[in-house]
């Protein structure tokens, strides 16, 4: 029997890579899947700027063995993956498709075959359609639709599956919906939907967290969390209020009900300076008490580099054309704050910094300040355009060299003490990157979708098997 204690019973550390459903499994109508969100939008509407959608995406639904295989084969232990709601849970709620249940325990199993640890998430952006006509997670009742089929899965894969993930990057997720409006729904500087999808999304996490907790289901659960760790500007004037106001609108409605149990004690002061209301019930404090993250998982990439508003009106900045723009990432609060740019700090296509130190910086902040019993990196990487030889590969230099960097901080981090147990690539193939399409690439392994999505190892790939290798290696070692 397959059990949470021996997974790191001959290792300090999960060593792999992560995908999400609608990204890489295409298949999008196969099997009695329902309709999602995603499908409906990139279908139907002209904010989908790059004329792009998931219905095949790489195939993984077909494809699956083989790139567990070449997981595998590069020495990784561990696969993060996510069950789309819409696979298991045609419209969202009511009666379940088996044959969803059935691949997804294919994958589960084939995963623990070749030796790679499971991480299941049960959400990853990608909103059954039916909810969605219901108004999607502005709607309270879908906390409660959430936690019904996280029991469904949990009684499903729970007897392997021993890390799971409730909710992927629930302020990311609810900012690219509410506030840029380049995901569905497209709402664009609504900034009560930002606040009140963040609140829902983490009432339907903890309930969640606490049917896991009460089935008494061996492994551990948590949430993930899009790590923006907070940096003023040297010129910041009003520095404590910048600081307050921003941690809260990009981290601290996340991780403090996820690894505290309770909203943050500004979250009124907060979410009045930005002339919202937030809609809650005497309930919720329990709720959120009842639900606290057995270990947290960020997403990490970059900072959130602020000052004091200066002037103008609020505009949000984001760029998903890559080189055809050169918007920086970033966002003007009248009256509240602003990004910073800092010039000397490198930026890829896509407008955001490239600036590995801050795995270090925000590690270490998290655990001084919310003391996680158990962290994980469960996205890092690098996206950019790529150019194959005649033979599909791609030297894919630069994503080495950042990859390197941040490993580097991560495992400084860890030699001082912090608990980070698990770094999770992002991703071992490319993938439909959302808005963004299939030029940016991500992958470890190239994905020819001319070519009926023949995959090909890149260099990254064997750099990464390598440092896996060397990793364990020196452990033995000492």
């Amino acid at each position: 029997m397959h059990k949470f204690a021996d997974i790191f019973d001959d290792k300090d550390f999960l060593w792999g890579s992560g995908t999400a459903a609608y990204q890489c499994e295409g298949a999008w109508k196969a099997d009695s899947k329902g309709l999602g969100e995603w499908d409906y939008f990139n279908h139907h509407s002209p904010l989908n700027i790059n004329h792009t959608d998931g219905d095949e995406a790489s195939d993984f639904y077909h494809h699956y063995q083989e790139d567990i295989d070449l997981l595998a084969a590069g020495h990784q232990n561990t696969f993060r993956f996510s069950i789309a709601w819409d696979r298991i849970l045609p419209n969202g709620t009511g009666k379940i498709n088996q044959n969803g249940i059935d691949f997804y325990n294919n994958v589960i199993d084939y995963c623990l075959q070749k030796g790679l640890e499971p991480n299941v998430s049960l959400f990853h952006y990608d909103l059954p359609y039916q909810l969605a006509l219901q108004g999607g997670w502005l709607n309270r009742k879908l906390t409660d639709y959430f936690a019904d089929y996280a029991k469904i899965c949990f009684e499903n894969f729970g007897d392997r599956v021993k890390i799971w993930v409730t909710i992927n990057e629930p302020r990311y997720y609810s900012y690219c919906v509410n506030i840029v409006g380049n995901y569905p729904p497209n709402r664009r500087l609504d900034f009560q939907s930002y606040f009140q999808y963040q609140y829902n999304l983490m009432l339907a996490s903890a309930k969640a967290i606490k049917i896991f907790h009460n089935l008494n289901m061996d492994g551990i659960i948590g949430i993930v969390h899009d790590n923006g760790n907070v940096e003023l500007a040297p010129d910041t004037k009003d520095k404590a209020r910048v600081q307050k106001l921003s941690d809260f609108f990009y981290n601290r409605e996340i991780l403090c009900p996820a690894l505290l149990g309770k909203m943050p004690d500004e979250t009124t002061e907060v979410v009045q300076a930005f002339n919202c209301l937030l809609y809650q019930t005497d309930q919720d404090e329990q709720i959120f008490a009842d639900g606290k993250a057995d270990y947290l998982g960020l997403n990490l990439y970059n900072r959130q580099y602020v000052t004091d508003w200066s002037t103008g009106e609020t505009a949000v900045f984001h760029n998903n054309q890559g080189k055809q723009s050169t918007a920086k990432e970033g966002i003007r609060l009248q009256g509240l704050f602003e990004s910073a740019f800092d010039p000397d700090v490198p930026r890829n296509q896509w407008g955001r910094e490239e600036l590995p130190r801050v795995m270090y910086t925000a590690l270490t902040e998290i655990n001084q300040r919310y003391h996680p019993q158990l962290i994980m990196i469960t996205e890092n990487g690098h996206g950019g355009y790529e150019t194959p030889d005649e033979n599909g590969y791609v030297n894919d230099d630069k994503r080495i060299a950042l990859t390197k960097d941040f490993l580097k901080y991560l495992l400084q981090a860890k030699n001082e003490g912090v608990p980070v147990h698990g770094y999770y690539h992002w991703s071992p193939i490319d993938l439909y990157s959302w808005i963004n399409g299939y030029e940016k690439r991500y992958g470890m392994i190239r994905v020819d979708y001319n070519d009926h999505f023949r995959r090909i190892p890149k260099k990254s790939y064997y750099w990464y098997r390598d440092f896996i290798d060397q990793y364990f290696a020196g452990r033995q070692q000492q």
